[in-house]
């Protein structure tokens, strides 16, 4: 099992459970989010990634029922959703929204294992949303580790990340790589995974957890272009990686080449390819300095990967803007932080803060003064903690 839910997050998801569905008590499972130390846009172009589980995640009290129908309710959501199992195909539909997630982890299961049975639940998080640490991922994993315990299948790990993975991307049509869903549902404590996702092939790195900490630095900031700038990445790199093929040699992923063979190629591109090239080729190698600091328990040097991170995202992939660089400058002002980089997709959102246990009050109060004084803004803090992997909570 993994730890207990915060106990008055239990209580109401029990209570909801019982007001929703009444009968005998669910079991509850739980999945964790994700912060993702080093490898910035790696994932999906064939990279080595190094994320974390948090102490943070999806929580779902399930029971399963014998007729067919799949009811879903949420503390953090007002739509409820109820349907049956035969109207569940190979897309989700628009009035399902957030219930798409669970319904196509349940779709794959029942298609990989002929079992298609009901369900209730209800999912509870103390994950922000759009927070970048990865909710959706987390609510898939919750749901596939959900209906494997229930059902006695014994899938594997790596095969419920997949079973979450094409969940997202099949069956709701987000392009993602497979980070998000592989780091919830690998997450162990007391380590940090290194996902090669070319494989995929991982392994665990130990992470002190009284070492540091990280501060999650919210610049209030809307995300607006995240999702279209997203996407436009993912086609640059994909035509960088084409004319890399062209032009040096055929390998299967844009992370695959040297800083040497990239520099073969210049002038087949345009200095816009070539930057985005250069920021995932430089990137592998910040994290394979990231992973053996963390081998040495060298966290000065893991930080130091962080800031060399966030200044190839800012130049060579611009995804940056002036309230990442603000605030990420803020906090390696403090002699307590080892290093600070933007997370997630970028353009505005939040930055992380690799930071010394016990420091984090201090560094929040220096970096919101400063970025007050440029933006007239406050930003939000959220200490977070290496956490477990997913299980059921009892």
């Amino acid at each position: 099992m993994t730890a207990a839910p915060p106990a008055r997050l239990l209580a109401a998801l029990n209570e909801r459970f019982q007001r929703e569905f009444g009968g005998e008590r669910p079991r509850v499972f739980f999945a964790p989010g994700r912060i993702n130390l080093v490898g910035a846009h790696l994932d999906y172009n064939g990279g080595d990634v190094l994320p974390m589980a948090v102490d943070r995640g999806i929580y779902a009290a399930v029971r399963l029922r014998g007729d067919g129908r799949l009811r879903l309710r949420s503390l953090d959501q007002e739509l409820a959703v109820d349907v049956d199992a035969a109207q569940v195909g190979r897309r989700t539909r628009t009035e399902w929204g957030w219930a798409g997630y669970p319904l196509g982890v349940w779709h794959g299961f029942q298609q990989r294992t002929g079992l298609g049975v009901g369900l209730d639940v209800v999912f509870a998080g103390d994950v922000p949303m759009a927070s970048g640490l990865s909710s959706s991922a987390a609510l898939e994993v919750a749901t596939a580790v959900a209906l494997d315990a229930l059902h006695g299948t014994r899938l594997d790990r790596q095969q419920l990340a997949l079973l979450a993975h094409r969940a997202e991307t099949g069956f709701v049509g987000v392009r993602c790589g497979i980070m998000d869903q592989f780091a919830s549902a690998l997450g162990r404590a007391g380590q940090v995974l290194l996902l090669r996702c070319a494989g995929p092939r991982w392994e665990h790195v130990p992470f002190d957890p009284a070492a540091c900490e990280v501060l999650v630095m919210d610049t209030r900031k809307p995300r607006r272009l995240a999702k279209s700038g997203f996407n436009e990445r993912v086609a640059q790199c994909a035509t960088a990686h084409e004319l890399l093929r062209a032009h040096v040699r055929d390998l299967p992923h844009l992370a695959s080449y040297t800083p040497e063979e990239l520099e073969q190629s210049r002038e087949a591109m345009d200095e816009v390819l070539f930057h985005r090239a250069r920021h995932v080729v430089t990137e592998m190698a910040r994290t394979a300095l990231a992973v053996a600091a963390l081998r040495q328990h060298d966290y000065a040097t893991l930080g130091a990967q962080l800031d060399a991170s966030h200044r190839s995202t800012a130049t060579d992939f611009d995804v940056s803007c002036d309230e990442l660089d603000v605030i990420t400058d803020a906090a390696r002002e403090h002699d307590a932080v080892f290093g600070a980089r933007l997370t997630g997709a970028g353009f505005g959102g939040c930055a992380i803060a690799l930071v010394q246990s016990g420091a984090s009050a201090q560094v929040s109060a220096g970096v919101g003064q400063r970025f007050r004084e440029r933006f007239g803004v406050t930003p939000a803090f959220d200490l977070l903690r290496i956490g477990n992997g997913p299980g059921e909570v009892g």
